[in-house]
């Protein structure tokens, strides 16, 4: 005997024969005392990765302080649970028992456990295969004397049975309830077996069925159960119903676990009456073929009786010998009769302790056989009143290559709870065995109607057989690899389109899996687009509603069918089809309904359709898609400037653009099709049509990539299609460099047309910087244009004069003027925030030749006709040292130019810049504490500035100008600046508009609001500055919305003027002297705004804005886990969930801009308190007074999960599961926003952050004091 064994084997006896709880507790009632014992730490005879990730992964959410015999500590647990048997071989023992015996101290408890008999929604298999954590154990029983098989020990059901208690008449209606729903709902312990019921031999008028287990279960050596108890058995069977065929069902195991465990009747063969089941099929549909069943000590003995059958035990079940059974031997302790329900009640709700995920722990028994509906592999054969009704819905799905998919996909649909359905799968000539699955499952449900097709179509003609076939009031399509998610799916989004009465309703994807090449799942992500249909919107139209076009999969809609037959609407391409489709579905459509229902999970694998090698034929039919767009919205008007549809026109193309050349489509045309030319033709032809321009390019669609479209990629690919000059869409979609005197020769041309024009303008555009290749290095001529440096400084109009240049160097070339495309900065997330030149700023100073050489070859490619260059940014001017560029092109002529403000508007204007402008450099600091930084003081001491210029250059060739904006209405720079600099060309060139005179401003109340945000993580830069972008464009139109004035920002109260300008006085005189013949320098006054008032609204437009850029805040660590201890006093509140809005931006934003307004009137401890927990403190101190407010800006704490959180939570379990084991998907079930609060890990702390936004972690005294 193995040593091990053999010292657990003598243990495990003692312990079942001492009979010790029994003797010191005989009247212990084993739930209450299970669940008493649940906060103290319970060792588990399971491996850790059991509890982890396989069977009893649902348990630390009813014993969060847990421990495994393999892990360190084990034997120090209060307690033990200890699972399985231990026999004299070792080779049938429980592994986890024997090693947890060699741990457990004596003198610590001991209980039994086992799984319950409504254990899984699919089984334990499944569970320890798979390492799902869907098939983890639902419930246990527990018993500190035996387990509840083994018939020579009384346990505590058995004395419970025994005894005189007897369930209420409430108790006995719901065992009634739950008895009925297990069997018309076809509930077993296990549910991984299909509902399909054998065929009965016609030769027979009754059956009756003989239950197989697993060999050497402990279950049949302790109920009394041997290989001659099982021979006994089926001869009695076969002896006792002469008139009757004999169904042997083996036990699932030995399918589910082929080669590995075996029943007692495996060796046996179907022969004369008796017919051996192989295949697992669900009990109850055996039950509706048969009238006795013949058990030794299975479940199915008590699930037969349930469904009214005649059961005969041969062993010691716990349901025997009560007098339900006809029982071949004598069951001891049996000591009196008992009835169905009242056995059912005491096992199945009082013995049983359960453990649902997504509800509390201990769960319901209603939650657990709800949880096994939802997600059992295998649902109900539909009723005959549901086969007659007719289908509310036609499933319509193409078939090709999918048979390893196609069941999972069918299964999905068959579990919807809506039944009134039809499922019509299309074989488009599939070359696989998807037919054969097709066809056994339209044999088992009369609601899947088969189509063949002889020939392969192709999904978009595919999809159109199915149509015509379909019956349904609705039409939803899905791919045949995804799958429906959610049961209740369909019957929702039924609900609101009949409810609105919508020709379409839209649902949300519920995420995208990701497969290797072996169909194992990598990660699940979010559509990102999706983000765009988080709300819910019952009633709009395609015209009305622009967030519609972001949807560009037909597969996320329900459709009305009588809506597309009188419509006419179908798929006219055979792949690369769901544009088409449902753009004509949009502009036919009347009432259009946006759910947030999440539909199916879409599968990406290599082997998919969309993923196979591209051929000419995918380029003939996305060029079809394109075109039909396009002749589509021009058929509704799209054609004119002035139509209803044109932005839609200007999406879809800014869409197809990056499709078209940053997917498939271009490369595959450049490697297969020969002569390219006549596909880039139809394009042209297409744009024609409607006669694009570049101006109506958008990156409003998600998949438009912001660097290209900030560099103007999309720009110049349009604009050269429309040329038709096809060298420079491949240069632009190459993302290849422009030779730096090829460039000069198109700059230089004289447009002869618009298009012509807008080619240039686009060029313009794309060839800067990087995507210019510099000539090979030559000389100047010796004659050497002027060089103007301007020093831009803040809010004087130096981005509109950039802009200026910038827009129109081709024109300035042509005049003489040049404005150079290398050196530039700006931002690609927002283009026309551009800091002008300011890399030549950084090669002055670091003695860079690479600019200067630049400027040298330029000009000896442009030849003698360049008089001027300009050089311009704000760089120039925040750059301590940037006098240097003077020394940089000291072989050059060089003026500079600077206008200056007085220094106090200044400080206000660059500190409102810094902070909300979406500057590099972001500020969070208070304005006062910015002020008295070092750069801050060099800033705005001007003479500093001017006097090391003045090292430079001569001072008739230093230009200092007086800001002029303030005390001159009509001054404007770009005016100026050409007078000062003597460019009277300048005057001709159209002046920049919108965004590109950044113009753009906010309040104070404002600024210091983005300024909290300031101080909070994003994902990147670029995230930051498109935050503030967002933000901006967002408050203004919700001022501009309800005619309320934004006036700008004011930071400067009269001391710090004062101070500001007694600092610069000196050097503000020498300025005036030396520059403007000793008059002021500046006005008497600074100028001033009104204040401004923030709205709570407004609050939450930044509070949302900020939601879209950033990542989640860090949360705190998980709690240490607490040895064996007294617990922490009542007064310490423990980690909890508090509702503060989108990532918690009403506590890490809202709460300190109110703290700003408290410390501007000295209210210091209520600050304080404010900031501890702001939500306790508004709804403690505003409730009289302001009791709006406080119910505005802190509600009351709302649902902190989705709506459907089962929903989320099935998304996240693949991670968690990846990050923790099955422990930390348990973890997850019992409370998705606490566990992914406290997680370690950024990065799934993220995903819950995207799927669980709302909720923060507090560990706080609920004592919070008023004010």
């Amino acid at each position: 005997m193995d040593k091990n064994n053999q010292t657990a084997f003598f243990r495990f006896a003692e312990f079942l024969s001492m009979q010790g709880a029994a003797n010191a507790a005989p009247d212990r009632d084993i739930r209450e005392y299970v669940l008493s014992k649940r906060q103290e730490e319970v060792g588990f005879g399971y491996v850790s990765d059991t509890l982890e990730n396989g069977f009893g992964a649902n348990l630390p959410s009813l014993f969060p302080r847990n421990r495994s015999f393999d892990q360190k500590g084990f034997g120090e647990c209060d307690w033990f649970l200890l699972s399985g048997t231990v026999y004299r071989e070792a080779t049938n023992s429980h592994r986890g028992a024997v090693e947890a015996l060699q741990i457990m101290p004596e003198d610590r408890e001991i209980l039994f456990f086992e799984s319950s008999f409504l254990a899984t929604s699919h089984s334990w298999s499944h569970s320890f295969r798979e390492g799902d954590p869907k098939y983890a154990c639902l419930g246990y029983v527990y018993d500190d004397i035996s387990h509840y098989f083994m018939a020579d020990h009384p346990n505590r059901l058995i004395r419970k049975l025994n005894g005189e208690d007897e369930p209420t008449e409430r108790e006995r209606a719901r065992a009634d309830q739950a008895m009925q729903r297990i069997v018309s709902q076809r509930i077993s312990k296990y549910n991984a077996q299909p509902m399909t019921p054998p065929v009965p031999a016609s030769d027979y008028a009754r059956r009756v069925l003989v239950c197989d287990q697993a060999y050497a279960d402990a279950s049949t050596v302790y109920g009394k159960m041997g290989d001659a108890d099982f021979e006994k058995m089926l001869y009695a069977a076969i002896r006792e119903n002469p008139d009757a065929e004999i169904w042997v069902k083996s036990h699932p195991d030995t399918a589910w676990e082929k080669g590995k465990r075996a029943g007692y009747y495996s060796h046996l063969e179907s022969f004369g009456r008796v017919r051996i089941l192989r295949d697992p099929v669900n009990p109850y549909s055996v039950f509706d073929l048969v009238d006795t069943v013949y058990v030794g000590t299975s479940q199915m003995g008590f699930e037969a009786l349930m469904a009214g059958k005649k059961v005969v035990t041969f062993g010691a079940p716990f349901y025997g010998g009560w007098g339900l059974t006809d029982d071949r031997q004598e069951i001891p302790h049996r000591h009196r009769q008992r009835d169905l329900a009242s056995i059912f009640h005491y096992f199945y709700v009082w013995y049983s302790i359960y453990m649902v995920p997504g509800k509390p722990a201990p769960s319901q028994i209603e939650d657990v056989l709800d949880y096994i509906e939802t997600h059992r592999p295998y649902a109900l054969p539909p009723t005959e009143d549901e086969l007659a009704a007719p289908p509310r819905v036609s499933v319509i799905l193409p078939v090709y290559g999918v048979e390893k998919y196609i069941e999972e996909c069918i299964a999905s649909i068959q579990r919807q709870t809506l039944r009134e359905i039809e499922i019509i799968p299309v074989n488009d000539a599939s070359p696989d065995g998807s037919q054969e699955i097709i066809d056994r499952l339209a044999a088992e449900d009369p609601r899947i109607r088969p189509i063949l097709l002889a020939t392969n179509a192709g999904q978009g003609f595919a999809r159109n057989r199915g149509l015509e076939a379909a019956r349904g009031e609705y039409i939803w399509f899905i791919d045949s690899d995804d799958w429906l998610v959610d049961p209740e799916f369909l019957e929702n989004v039924v609900r609101a389109a009949d409810k609105n009465d919508a020709d379409m309703t839209r649902a949300k994807k519920a995420g995208e899996a990701i497969f290797d090449e072996n169909d194992q799942l990598i990660r699940i992500e979010e559509d990102r687009t999706e983000k765009n249909f988080n709300e819910y919107v019952a009633s709009t139209t395609f015209v009305d509603d622009l967030t519609i076009l972001h949807s560009r999969h037909f597969c996320l809609w329900l459709y009305r069918r009588d809506f597309l037959l009188r419509e006419g609407v179908k798929f006219i391409t055979s792949q690369w089809e769901e544009r088409g489709f449902l753009l004509n579905a949009l502009l036919k459509s009347g009432t259009i309904t946006l759910t947030n229902e999440l539909s199916f999970m879409y599968r990406i694998r290599q082997s998919s359709t969309a993923r196979r090698e591209k051929n000419i034929g995918d380029v003939e039919n996305f060029l079809k898609n394109f075109e039909s767009i396009v002749q589509l919205l021009a058929d509704h008007g799209a054609d004119t400037r002035q139509g209803a549809l044109r932005q839609h026109l200007a999406f879809q193309v800014s869409q197809f653009t990056h499709f078209l050349f940053f997917g498939f489509w271009y490369k595959t045309l450049c490697d297969k099709v020969p002569d390219r030319v006549p596909y880039l033709d139809r394009l042209s032809r297409a744009l024609d049509t409607v006669d694009f321009q570049l101006s109506e390019l958008t990156d409003a669609p998600g998949q438009v990539q912001k660097a290209k479209f900030g560099t103007g990629v999309y720009k110049l690919i349009i604009a050269a299609l429309r040329a038709r000059r096809y060298d420079w869409v491949d240069i632009a979609a190459g993302g290849k460099r422009v030779p730096q005197g090829k460039l000069y020769t198109e700059l230089l041309e004289e447009p002869q047309d618009d298009i012509a024009r807008e080619f240039q303008s686009a060029l313009n555009t794309y060839a800067r910087n990087t995507h210019v290749a510099p000539a090979r290095v030559a000389k100047a001529p010796a004659s050497k244009p002027r060089i103007i440096l301007h020093l831009g400084a803040t809010k004087t109009g130096s981005t509109a004069l950039q802009h200026l240049m910038e827009d129109n160097r081709p024109a300035l070339l042509r005049q003489g003027i040049w404005y150079p495309e290398v050196g530039l900065f700006w931002q690609q997330s927002r283009p026309h925030k551009q800091a002008g030149h300011a890399d030549f700023a950084r090669a002055a100073v670091r003695d860079e030749a690479d600019l200067h050489n630049y400027i040298e070859t330029g000009l000896a490619l442009l030849g003698k006709q360049i008089h001027t260059i300009v050089l311009s940014s704000e760089a120039f001017f925040l750059n301590p040292h940037s006098e240097k560029l003077a020394r940089y092109f000291s072989d050059y002529p060089c003026e500079m130019v600077v206008y200056l403000r007085r220094q106090d508007n200044w400080a206000n204007s660059q500190y409102a810049e810094f902070v909300a402008g979406g500057a590099v450099g972001r500020v969070n600091a208070p304005f006062e504490d910015w002020l008295q930084e070092p750069k801050t003081r060099d800033w705005l001491d001007y003479d500093d500035l001017l006097s090391r210029w003045e090292t430079v250059l001569d001072r008739d060739r230093i230009h200092v100008r007086r800001y002029g904006k303030s005390e001159d209405k009509d001054w404007d720079i770009l005016t100026d600046f050409a007078d000062t600099v003597n460019l009277p060309q300048l005057h001709a060139l159209p002046r920049p508009q919108g965004a590109k005179a950044n113009s753009a401003r906010l309040s104070t109340a404002h600024v210091e609001m983005i300024r909290q945000f300031n101080t909070m993580p994003f994902h990147s830069r670029d995230a930051y500055f498109s935050f503030i972008e967002e933000v901006t464009q967002a408050l203004q139109g919700w001022r501009r919305k309800r005619e309320l004035a934004m006036p700008g920002p004011w930071f400067v109260t009269p001391e710090l003027s004062e101070r500001i300008m007694d600092a610069g006085e000196a050097g503000n005189q020498r300025i005036a002297r030396d520059y403007f013949d000793g008059a002021p320098l500046f006005g008497a006054t600074p100028r001033n705004e009104a204040e401004s008032v923030l709205h709570a609204e407004e609050l939450a437009v930044a509070g949302a804005a900020y939601a879209r850029h950033t990542p989640p805040r860090p949360a705190a660590p998980p709690p240490p886990k607490r040895k064996a201890a007294p617990p922490p006093p009542k007064r310490k509140a423990a980690p909890r969930i508090v509702d503060y809005g989108v990532l918690g931006w009403r506590l890490h934003v809202l709460a300190p801009i109110i703290g700003w307004y408290y410390a501007g009137r000295g209210w210091k401890k209520a600050r304080a308190r404010l900031l501890t927990e702001p939500a306790e403190y508004a709804r403690k101190n505003w409730a009289g007074r302001h009791a709006g407010l406080a119910g505005f800006l802190y509600p009351q704490p709302t649902r902190t999960e989705p709506r459907k959180p089962r929903r989320r939570q099935r998304l996240l379990e693949p991670l968690a599961y990846a990050r923790g084991g099955q422990a930390a998907v348990s973890r997850l079930r019992a409370d998705p926003v606490l566990f992914m609060r406290t997680l370690d890990r950024p990065a799934s702390r993220a995903i819950g952050r995207v799927l669980f936004p709302v909720g923060e972690l507090r560990n706080v005294d609920s004592t919070t004091k008023s004010r």
